[in-house]
C-alpha cells in the first residue's frame, strides 16, 4: 500500500455504531429507521460482513458452499469497506448492519481492533421463531434448505445444523457472551424483537438517545419491511421477487446511488412490499412443532436471560 493510501485509510471514517443481528428479528427495519434521522449515517450497502471476514480468503470455504456464497457477496478490502461512508458528514453519527457478526468467529475481535470504541446494537428474537421465519424467507428466494420446517429436528438433515443462518444462529447467549467479555456492557444494548412490535417510537427513542442523536425525531413506520412466505404466483415472482425482473433491470440501468435512493424511497418500498405481500403465503407455525424446536435452545435462552437481564420465561 502506497503512502497516500495509507495516509486516506487513517483518515477515513469508521463506524459509530454497528448492529450485529440476529436475522429475521427487525434489522431491515432499524437499518431503514435509522436512515431516516438526520443526523445518522447509515450504510448505503446492508450487510458488507467485513469485519466477519477481512481475515479470510475464498480458499477458506472451499468445502462449505453456502459461507462461500456470502464471502463471494461481501465486503473484504478494508479500503472498499471504508469507502462505503465517505459521503457520510463529520456532524452525523456512522452505522452499518450486518446480521453475521452475531455468530462470526472472528467478528467481535475485529471490530474491537478496528473500533474498540464503537456500540454494539442487538435485536433478538424467539429462536424458533427467528428459525421459522429464516425458512418463510428462503422458501420466498426459492433457496429452501428442505422441503419442510420439521425436517430441523430430523438428524438425517444435516444442513439444518451445519448451516450458521439456521439453528446455529439461534444460540443467542452463545454467540452475544463474546461480546460482554470483549466490550463495556455499557456499550451493548439488547432489543427484542416484540420490544419492536408492541411499541416501535419507545425503541426507536431508546436506540437514538443510546446512539446519541435527537432521540424526539419522528420515523416514518408506514412501510412494512422484508416479507417473507411460501410464493403463490410465480409469474408475479419473476416480475417483482429478490433481484429478478424489474428489480434486476433497474440495477442494472441505474448507476449504484440511483439505485440505492430509488430502493429506498417510501413510495418504492410500498409498492414492492404490497405486490410481494399478495404474492406470499404464510403457512403458520404449528405448536407442538414449535415446543419441540424451543427444546433445543431452552438452556440457552435461560443463560441469555441473565446476560442482558431480562425476562424470557415466555420464549420458553
Amino acid at each position: 500500500m502506497n503512502t497516500i493510501e495509507n495516509n486516506s485509510m487513517k483518515s477515513a471514517r469508521w463506524p459509530d455504531f454497528v448492529i450485529i443481528g440476529g436475522g429475521k428479528s427487525g434489522t431491515t427495519s432499524l437499518d431503514y429507521y435509522l436512515g431516516q434521522h438526520p443526523d445518522i449515517f447509515m450504510c448505503p450497502r446492508k450487510e458488507p460482513n467485513f469485519f466477519g471476514y477481512e481475515l479470510n480468503s475464498e480458499e477458506d470455504f472451499i468445502d462449505d458452499p453456502s459461507e462461500l456464497k456470502y464471502y463471494q457477496m461481501s465486503v473484504t478490502n478494508q479500503k472498499n469497506y471504508l469507502d462505503l461512508f465517505k459521503d457520510a458528514r463529520n456532524d452525523q453519527k456512522v452505522g452499518e448492519v450486518s446480521v453475521t457478526y452475531l455468530y462470526h468467529e472472528k467478528a467481535c475481535q475485529q471490530i474491537h481492533h478496528h473500533i474498540p470504541e464503537a456500540k454494539i446494537i442487538v435485536i433478538l428474537r424467539q429462536p424458533t421463531e427467528r428459525l421459522y421465519s429464516r425458512f418463510l424467507h428462503l422458501a420466498r428466494i426459492e433457496q429452501l434448505p428442505t422441503p419442510n420446517f420439521s425436517d430441523c429436528l430430523d438428524p438425517k438433515h444435516t444442513i439444518w445444523w451445519t448451516r450458521n443462518d439456521l439453528l446455529k444462529e439461534g444460540f443467542f447467549y452463545k454467540h452475544l457472551s463474546k461480546f460482554y467479555k470483549v466490550f463495556d456492557p455499557e456499550s451493548i444494548k439488547v432489543f427484542l424483537f416484540e420490544d419492536l412490535k408492541k411499541d416501535p417510537d419507545k425503541l426507536m427513542h431508546e436506540l437514538f438517545d443510546f446512539i446519541g442523536v435527537d432521540s424526539t425525531f419522528q420515523v416514518d413506520m408506514s412501510v412494512k419491511l422484508n416479507t417473507s412466505g411460501f410464493i403463490k404466483n410465480k409469474y408475479y415472482n419473476q416480475l417483482f421477487g429478490e433481484s429478478k425482473g424489474l428489480i434486476k433491470t433497474a440495477r442494472l440501468l441505474l448507476p449504484d446511488s440511483a439505485y440505492a435512493r430509488l430502493k429506498q424511497h417510501p413510495i418504492a418500498l410500498k409498492l414492492k412490499t404490497r405486490i410481494r405481500e399478495k404474492n406470499l403465503h404464510k403457512p403458520k407455525l404449528d405448536e407442538n412443532l414449535k415446543n419441540d424446536v424451543n427444546q433445543i435452545y431452552k438452556e440457552d435462552i435461560k443463560k441469555l436471560a441473565d446476560l442482558i437481564k431480562r425476562d424470557l420465561t415466555h420464549w420458553l
